[in-house]
């Protein structure tokens, strides 16, 4: 495989810093870089459609959901934006004719939230496209590839959540990873 621009970017990293394992460097890096691209990816495929990254997944959750409405907090659980953030998207995609919403009948709060016929349209679309970009893009891996890329990217997953839990600062959980990895160097 040809040098990209994370290959680059640990060699210059170990120029810098060679008392630091790179390779965690590489995986970090690579995984800002598939983020990235990730977003680019997804996102252009919402374009196509009118409606945002975020407001993919909320149709997606939508339509995963149906014919059941969900409250925004509920919405809000797959698509991780702040709750401004969801009040937003719930009032953008009513605009536009895909969802509705209306008042909780049990918790003044709460707004509910459903696809409309257009809307579960849409969100019929935009799966039947994701489903497409997910195969494209993965084509060029086996079974066993993708069996192993999801087993990573699970226990990366979790590794990213313990370190950000509420009872530690990323900071601090990155400093004694360092201070632990620079001993046991020495």
């Amino acid at each position: 495989m040809e040098e990209d621009r994370v290959d680059r970017l640990v060699e210059d990293f170990k120029r810098l810093r060679p008392d630091v394992d790179p390779r965690n460097k590489a995986v970090a890096a690579r995984l800002l870089h598939l983020s990235d691209l990730v977003q680019r990816y997804y996102g252009a495929i919402g374009e196509r459609f009118d409606v945002s990254l975020s407001g993919l997944g909320v149709l997606t959750a939508l339509a995963r959901s149906a014919p059941r409405e969900l409250t925004l907090a509920e919405v809000n659980r797959d698509i991780l934006v702040t709750s401004g953030g969801i009040t937003f998207l719930a009032a953008r995609l009513e605009q536009q004719g895909l969802v509705t919403k209306r008042p909780h009948p049990s918790d003044g709060r709460a707004v509910l939230v459903q696809l409309t016929r257009r809307g579960r349209r849409v969100a019929d679309q935009l799966i039947d496209a994701i489903t497409l970009a997910d195969a494209a893009a993965l084509a060029h891996l086996s079974t066993g590839d993708l069996c192993t890329a999801d087993e990573l990217l699970i226990r990366l997953q979790a590794g990213l959540e313990s370190a950000m839990s509420p009872n530690q600062e990323v900071s601090s959980v990155a400093s004694a990873r360092e201070q632990s990895f620079v001993k046991s160097r020495r």
